[in-house]
């Protein structure tokens, strides 16, 4: 009944699932940009060959590298289909023909962000079995967005949650320092490559600062989520109040109308 009057009053968000709003071009650059995830896992951690794994076979240490050079390329493609969303339009050309849907969706919006946490989550988890930073990080990181994930899916139909500045900072500052820690193996080896810092401070330093600002957009996330619900509910309260309000003002009018009717039958006679 509850869903019903959230229908009835147009307060829902349209989560409409077809061809149409999952196979768009934005959409298959995040589907690419998740399945990048396990093999720039798989490389890094291969090619870091950690001792604890006694891998039969030492792999070769630039895998560390190619496993870079593919989440630079997810990476990119993070930044290419928002563009495409919001360019793309109905009407619109696209490769020589004219657009019949948008290309940004409500399903890509529900999307990215999780590819988004999937990337994060896989490369701070494989630069940990690589031991190339502590697991202590990866607690923080996947504590946070499970978190999110989970009340997201719970709310994702009454209100819309978009991505905050203070959370793209945090996002940007975590991938620097992901990215640093792939030459951690090169920086060790070289301890006087920073001077008087120890590399092990300098990428340490740059994921903490990534992961407490993300921590503080998730505080920032919950008290918009808050503000959206209790504007959600009061909308919904109103709603159902007028819907209440129409059959009795209805009610009124027809016992209004029934003693004219009898006076006119009476002026007749």
């Amino acid at each position: 009944m509850a869903e019903e009057k959230k229908e009835k009053s147009g307060l829902t968000k349209n989560l409409v699932i077809n061809r149409h709003t999952v196979w768009t071009v934005p959409n298959i650059l995040v589907f690419f940009r998740i399945l990048c995830v396990p093999i720039y896992m798989t490389l890094l951690i291969l090619g870091a060959n950690p001792g604890y794994l006694h891998l039969h076979q030492v792999y070769p240490s630039w895998y560390v590298y190619v496993a870079l050079a593919i989440l630079a390329i997810a990476a990119f493609s993070d930044v290419l289909d928002g563009k495409i969303a919001r360019k793309y339009k109905a009407g619109t050309k696209m490769f020589g023909k004219v657009l019949k849907y948008d290309q940004g969706t409500y399903v890509g919006q529900c999307i990215d962000p999780i590819a988004d946490k999937v990337m994060h989550i896989g490369v701070i988890t494989a630069l940990a079995l690589a031991q190339y930073i502590h697991w202590a990080f990866i607690i923080l990181l996947v504590f946070r967005e499970l978190m999110m994930v989970v009340i997201g899916s719970f709310l994702v139909n009454d209100i819309n949650i978009k991505a905050n500045m203070l959370g793209k900072v945090a996002s940007a500052i975590i991938s620097c320092g992901a990215i640093l820690c792939f030459f951690h193996a090169i920086l060790w080896a070289n301890p006087d490559f920073f001077g008087s810092w120890n590399v092990m401070t300098i990428d340490w330093i740059v994921v903490t600062i990534g992961l407490a600002l993300n921590w503080a957009a998730a505080i920032n996330y919950a008290v918009d989520a808050s503000r959206q619900m209790k504007e959600h509910k009061r909308k919904l309260a109103e709603a159902e109040a007028a819907e209440e309000e129409t059959p009795a003002e209805e009610s009124a009018t027809e016992n209004t109308e029934e003693p004219v009717a009898e006076e006119k039958e009476e002026t007749k006679e």
